[in-house]
């Protein structure tokens, strides 16, 4: 369900009175008919308690407005309720008092709807830092708020110099691990003046070790050793994941140090046994040791999981070095129905007749 079919059905909750043509609220006189909604369970509560229907306190309508607009931004009364509410005075300040009013007594979600309705009038940082607050809390007992969060977001990225929605929209890029657009967000954040706080502290710290990460393992093929330089002081803060020492291990690899990278590639499975890269680049190296018989171990474990054709190939030479020609004939021909225009597979093609 969308946030917005979710605000919807709690409109129904509300009843809605028909006003006719020429009825007045304090000041302001109505042109047409309209329905102006009210809060079911007081009217209920007013009828138990023997109370005139005919007179319903115009703060009433006011929760009653507020709420439908929050509920309900495209509602075909919404330009009349607005009207309204800036006709009435004080509307703005008593229903900033019942949004403290449910928030204080846990009713979170009406609390939050009415915010939105406040929202619809009066776009202040003030009602917005107010929301955010709100709306994250939410969104972490309920998926369907994430929705409502990233609109918010958007809404308070129209207002100039304001930090709050950069650090918001940092947190959500986190945990959908857009790591490049949080730290963008958090840096924006922090450049408009926002406060630094120890959470805020904390994820600027895990973003900045994770863009050194991202940054690192660009380098591994193109710049080994630069790799090497920004990944091993990682190791310290990225120790228990396997792809460090992978990304360790293929830059070593690439330098031509195949124990070191043996070594880290160990490291990688101590951690993570199933890491199926690690089995393959464990067989170029042991390949480049000219320990064959090892490295057809591991690249038989890969290709059993990927059937990918460039294993296959390095299985063939792999053979062809322990002179087991039987087995890279075998093989040649699985690479030859995964690839045959394959410029390797040819290769070996013409090396084995």
């Amino acid at each position: 369900m969308s946030n917005e079919n979710y605000f919807l059905e709690k409109l129904e909750k509300m009843l809605f009175l028909e006003i006719k043509k020429g009825s007045k609220i304090n000041e302001y006189v109505f042109k047409d008919n309209i329905y102006l909604p009210v809060n079911s369970d007081k009217i209920v509560s007013k009828t138990k308690e023997g109370d005139d229907l005919s007179n319903i306190p115009v703060n009433f309508f006011i929760e009653g407005i507020f709420y439908a607009l929050g509920a309900d931004k495209n509602f075909k009364f919404n330009h009349v309720y607005k009207e309204i509410i800036k006709s009435i005075p004080n509307s703005v300040n008593y229903i900033k008092g019942k949004i403290f009013e449910n928030i204080k007594n846990e009713k979170y979600e009406d609390g939050y709807i009415l915010l939105k309705g406040l929202l619809e009038v009066e776009v202040t940082t003030d009602n917005l830092n107010k929301a955010f607050i709100l709306i994250d809390g939410m969104r972490k007992n309920n998926i369907v708020f994430k929705e409502e969060i990233i609109k918010l977001i958007e809404l308070g990225k129209e207002i100039k110099d304001y930090p709050q929605p950069y650090y918001y929209s940092a947190l959500v890029s986190y945990e959908d691990k857009d790591f490049e657009k949080a730290h963008f967000n958090i840096k924006q954040y922090i450049s408009l003046g926002g406060n630094v706080n120890e959470e805020v502290e904390v994820l600027k710290e895990n973003l900045d070790i994770i863009n050194s990460f991202d940054k690192g393992k660009e380098l591994v093929y193109e710049e080994p050793k630069k790799a090497l330089e920004v990944l091993l002081p990682l190791i310290d803060v990225l120790g228990d994941s396997a792809e460090i020492f992978y990304y360790i291990a293929v830059s070593y690899r690439i330098l031509q140090n195949y124990e070191k990278a043996i070594y880290y590639l160990n490291e990688a499975l101590s951690i993570d046994s199933n890491y199926v890269q690690v089995f393959n680049e464990l067989g170029i190296n042991y390949a480049c040791l000219n320990d064959f018989e090892t490295a057809i171990k591991y690249l038989r474990k890969v290709f059993e999981v990927t059937k990918s054709i460039e294993v296959c190939t390095n299985l063939i030479m792999c053979y062809i070095n322990i002179k087991d020609f039987n087995q890279a004939k075998i093989h040649l021909d699985i690479a030859k129905k995964l690839d045959p225009e394959d410029e390797i597979v040819k290769e070996l093609e013409e090396t084995l007749g």
